[in-house]
């Protein structure tokens, strides 16, 4: 017998790789202990069991040959990655049976650093103790070299490096100076590591000079800013050392962030003081320190010499140009208000000299020029800053004016003077050309007195309006009065006479005693212009005195000018109406003084005319002639001019009139008809009369309004009924044309028209006639009815009459019955007591006396339906027609009105329940039916239209539905079955027991308590629990209960359970 034995193999897994770190060579060979993946590759198989051997090649590892001799350290053939096979050989099987596997070798690198450059500090901290302290992180980016996945730390030694033990953390204080730190930089990923080192230095900062001396500069402008060298102070502030760099900086912050460095001069921002901060840096290491102290910029106050000073000029008086000057007089002008014991001034001939302040004029008191003009120099020294200020001015001696003696200045006296007091005004400054022989840089001056000439005080204010006058008991005219003459560029000054003299003027006729010159406005009337002879007066205005000549003006102005001389004065047409003023110039003919005097033109208007009315009179079966007082028309031919003043005369010719004779008196009958009268206005002041109106004075035909003189009474209806009471703004309109036959009673009306008019003025005036259908304005209302003649004129066929007569019109508006019918009545049918209505009577509430009524059901008239009111029996559309039969038996005024009765009537009632018993919210729908329109009620709640009622509690509910109209209600009830949810057995009587109302008596209700225990078992028809068991109350709790019943809305047997709660 053949046995077969299959043995097993060994179970391996494939080991991870086995890694190590290359070494500082970097050339990827590393060695590796081989056996440290046995237990790996095992997997917990007993080691004992197992040999393993490593190989170079799979081929080896299957056939057992050439394994590696040194598997605790096998250096690797194939640089940073190899393959190696493992043989796992089962030493229990006879077969020797096994299995191999791979094992990867890999030589991880290094991280490759880089030296970086020293970390250094400035001393800044504690100057001179070398030590600050370092962020070691600083150097991370250098070393790594854009390397990641390494992790940097830092130590004080290489072992501490070595073994990562005691690394040193950021900010860190180095212990020397120079320090060396030791850097170890390692693989997130393989562990793998390598040092490099760091040196720490710590550099000094520079040592400037802690309190640099203050830099003066003196004011040019004394606005308190100068310009400042500020590099002047670096060799002091550099304090000897080297390599060190000075800037200086507004701002301390400017100056520690080295920010904008002052270059260049400097000008102050900081008015007389500023403080600027002095950086000291060095240039190899960058440190830098600030002066303890700031550099202080002091702008000194200067003395100011003025920049423009006053020439000093003196005339002269030998013609020389040379004199002596006293520079002191120049001293305040250029102090200025400079106290003179601060400053030193001194004068010199040359600006070298006043610049360095030698040679100055020794006799400042009386020096004497040495050329004209001379420059002389100022110079303002403040010995205690060292400041100084220098300027220059003129010194000129300048020759006199010679003036021109000039002739005497005549001058008439004023006008209007009667006689002349020999005073008038003159304007000297006529004479002051002729005294500067025309040199416009010369000036006058007028003194009354020599003395005040020679001293030049008091000089005549205003020299263009001086009144002579008497000066020290001397004649005022003819006066002496004394001249300057200054030459304005120079100051110097000549002296002269001036002779004064006042002449007579004419002595004409006053004004107030020359008459107006008068003329009627007769041609061109109307115009108010007529030719006048000026001179009629000539003589009367002379007053006799010779050699003088009148001239005539126009305006005052022009005879004061004597400008516009009216050429021909005895041919002058005016130019002003009615009056105008006439202006006459007379002039001496040698001196020219002259004199003005003036009178008045006048132009009297004639008369005003205005068209006169025919003067017409009316008169029943006329034979043409009548008596006509005339006078009745003065008042329109006067036209509201004063009768006073005016004097009317009629005339049957214009001759007449033009002569103003024969006058016709009054009353005064025409001798034809119609005749032609001429009238002449007659001005009683001024005598100027006018015949130029003139009128026709005719006899016509009368006419006749309601020669009966019985009252005419025009009634008509209201067109609408009036409601306010008060019948006085009833309104309707009218046909006037109809009452044309009362009005002309009997008269042919195809000789007479009728028009109608709201008040008796329009009438007369026959204006604002009224329209032939005419609305009154008030009721009643008269109007007026006039009556024109309308017969034809027997020549033109034309309507020419104007005679008329007016009667008076009443319009009489009678109101409709007064009655309103509600627009519905409501009529209820089968009622039940429960209406609020009353029988339904439709009624008008008017008289069946005073009116009449005819009542209509839908458009039918109802027979024997005439009282004031109806009864309606049946729904439908009624009216009636109502007539007035009291207030006019001519009108007889009618109205009608019409109203619907709607039937309505009590509902009948049923009500649904919607929810079964027990129902969490319980709701019911009541259904009213009829021909109303009805609302419900719950429980005599408000009344709602919506017919469905929700959240009900349980027990007994009434529902009303009720008629809107008024016409009844019905109510019913509905019983809701639910539990009540809580009793209080206390023996106060309410709410003793708990039980089920209205679930029908067929029910069975089950009490427990909370455990289950039953406690009661009750029917609904009983006395309900009283909270008791075995005769001992239940304690204040919950309770449950079962109840099984019959459905009551489909009879069902159905079980419900819930608790409820006893309260004590």
């Amino acid at each position: 017998m053949l046995r077969l034995i299959v043995e097993p193999t060994p179970q391996l897994i494939a080991p991870t790789a086995l890694e190590a770190c290359d070494d500082i060579s970097a050339d990827g060979f590393a060695s590796f202990d081989l056996t440290t993946k046995a237990t790996e590759v095992l997997n917990g198989q007993d080691p004992s069991q197992y040999i393993l051997s490593y190989y170079e090649s799979e081929a080896n590892a299957a056939a057992a040959n050439n394994p590696i001799n040194n598997p605790l350290a096998y250096t690797n053939t194939d640089d940073f990655n190899q393959i190696i096979w493992i043989r796992v050989e089962d030493n229990t099987t006879v077969e020797g049976c096994y299995k191999i596997t791979s094992l990867e070798l890999i030589v991880n690198p290094l991280p490759v650093l880089v030296t970086p450059a020293p970390l250094e500090l400035c001393d800044v901290n504690n100057p001179g103790d070398e030590q600050e302290g370092f962020t070691l992180e600083e150097a991370n980016e250098e070393i790594l070299n854009g390397q990641t996945g390494i992790s940097l730390t830092y130590y004080e030694t290489q072992l501490d490096a070595d073994n990562a033990t005691n690394p040193i953390a950021s900010p860190y204080v180095n212990t020397s100076n120079a320090q060396t730190i030791f850097v170890r930089a390692e693989n997130d990923v393989t562990g793998c590591y390598n040092t490099v080192t760091v040196t720490l230095r710590v550099d000094p900062i520079p040592s400037p000079e802690s309190d640099p001396t203050p830099i003066e500069v003196c004011d040019d402008d004394n606005d308190g800013f100068a310009e400042f060298d500020l590099t002047q102070r670096t060799v002091e502030i550099t304090n000897g050392e080297p390599n060190v760099a000075i800037s200086y900086h507004e701002t301390q912050t400017d100056a520690e962030n080295d920010d904008n460095p002052i270059t260049g001069l400097y000008t102050n921002i900081v008015a007389n003081n500023q403080m600027i901060f002095v950086r000291s840096e060095n240039t190899l290491t960058g440190c830098y320190s600030l002066t303890t102290n700031t550099l202080e910029l002091i702008v000194l106050p200067s003395p100011e010499v003025p920049t423009s000073i006053e020439s000093y000029t003196i005339c002269d008086t030998d013609d020389n140009g040379i004199t002596q000057f006293d520079l002191t007089t120049k001293d305040d002008e250029i102090l200025n208000g400079q106290d003179p014991l601060e400053v030193v001034l001194t004068y010199h001939v040359s600006e070298v000299d006043a610049a360095s302040g030698n040679n100055p004029i020794i006799n400042v008191g009386n020096y004497t020029n040495n050329a004209n003009p001379q420059l002389i120099y100022v110079r303002l020294f403040n010995p205690t800053t060292g400041c100084q200020d220098t300027g220059l001015f003129e010194l000129e001696v300048n020759l006199p004016p010679v003036a021109v003696q000039p002739t005497q200045l005549s001058v008439c006296d004023d006008l209007g003077e009667t006689p002349g007091d020999e005073f008038t005004s003159f304007d000297l400054t006529v004479k002051d050309n002729e005294i500067t022989g025309g040199n416009a840089s010369w000036s006058v001056a007028y003194y009354e007195t020599n003395a005040d000439a020679q001293s030049q005080t008091n000089v005549i204010p205003d020299p263009t309006q001086y009144t002579n006058t008497s000066i020290n008991g001397l004649g005022a005219n003819p006066q002496t009065l004394y001249v300057v003459v200054t030459d304005t560029n120079t100051g110097c000054v000549d002296f002269a006479t001036l002779t004064i003299r006042v002449l007579p003027n004419p002595t004409p006729t006053p004004s107030d005693q020359l008459p107006n010159l008068e003329l009627c406005d007769d041609v061109n009337t109307g115009d108010g212009v007529e030719v006048f002879d000026l001179t009629e007066n000539e003589i009367l205005i002379l007053n006799g005195e010779a050699g003088v000549t009148a001239s005539y003006y126009e305006s005052l102005d022009d005879a004061n000018s004597a400008s516009n001389v009216i050429p021909d004065p005895t041919q002058y047409t005016n130019t002003e109406t009615p009056e105008q003023e006439i202006y006459v110039r007379v002039t001496n003919n040698v001196t020219g003084c002259y004199a003005l005097v003036d009178f008045t033109i006048v132009v009297h208007p004639l008369p005003t005319v205005v068209a006169v009315t025919d003067f017409i009179q009316c008169e029943l079966n006329t034979d043409g002639f009548d008596s006509f007082d005339l006078t009745t028309k003065d008042d329109e031919v006067l036209n509201g001019q004063d009768p006073t003043q005016f004097i009317v005369s009629y005339h049957d010719n214009l001759a007449d009139a033009e002569a103003g004779m024969n006058g016709l008196v009054s009353l005064y009958t025409n001798t034809s008809n119609p005749q032609q009268i001429f009238v002449t206005i007659t001005n009683n002041v001024t005598g100027c009369s006018i015949s130029t109106q003139s009128f026709n004075i005719e006899v016509q035909e009368a006419a006749q309004a309601n020669p009966n003189m019985a009252p005419i009474l025009y009634e008509t209806c209201d067109d609408e009924m009036e409601t306010d009471g008060d019948p006085t703004n009833d309104s309707a309109q009218f046909d006037l044309i109809t009452r044309d036959p009362e009005v002309l009673d009997g008269q042919d009306p195809l000789n007479y028209m009728v028009t109608y008019y709201e008040t008796q003025d329009d009438a007369d005036l026959k204006v604002n006639p009224l329209p032939t259908l005419y609305e009154n304005t008030v009721n009643p209302q008269v109007i007026y009815a006039r009556v024109d003649n309308d017969t034809p004129d027997g020549t033109t066929g034309n309507d020419t009459s104007i005679c008329y007569a007016v009667a008076e019109v009443t319009l009489q508006v009678n109101p409709l019955p007064e009655f309103d019918l509600e627009e519905t009545y409501i009529l209820c049918l089968n009622t039940n007591g429960t209406e609020t209505l009353d029988p339904l009577v439709i009624d008008t509430g008017l008289s069946a006396t005073d009116y009449s009524f005819e009542w209509s059901y839908n458009n039918t008239i109802i027979p024997g339906a005439t009282g004031p009111s109806i009864i309606p029996v049946e729904g439908g559309s009624y009216n009636v027609l109502v007539t007035d039969m009291s207030t006019s038996t001519v009108t007889n005024c009618t109205n009608v009105d019409t109203t619907d009765v709607i039937e309505s009537e009590p509902p009948s009632l049923t009500v649904e329940l919607l929810t079964p018993a027990f129902a969490d919210n319980h709701s019911l729908e009541a259904i009213a039916i009829g021909i109303g329109v009805y609302e419900y009620s719950l429980d005599g709640g408000p009344w709602q239209d919506d017919n469905i009622f929700t959240g009900l509690s349980a027990g007994d509910h009434e529902i009303t539905a009720r008629d809107k109209n008024g016409c009844g209600l019905i109510t019913t009830s509905r019983f809701i079955i639910d539990y009540p949810l809580y009793f209080t057995p206390n023996g106060d009587g309410n709410n003793e027991t708990w039980n089920i109302e209205g679930i029908g008596s067929n029910a069975i209700i089950y009490i427990f308590d909370r455990y289950g225990k039953l406690l009661k078992q009750l029917s609904p028809d009983g006395n309900g629990w009283d909270g008791t068991f075995n005769n001992e109350a239940m304690p204040t709790s919950d309770y449950w209960f079962t109840v099984e019943y019959d459905e009551p809305s489909d009879g069902v047997r159905k079980e419900f359970k819930a608790h409820f709660s006893l309260k004590r």
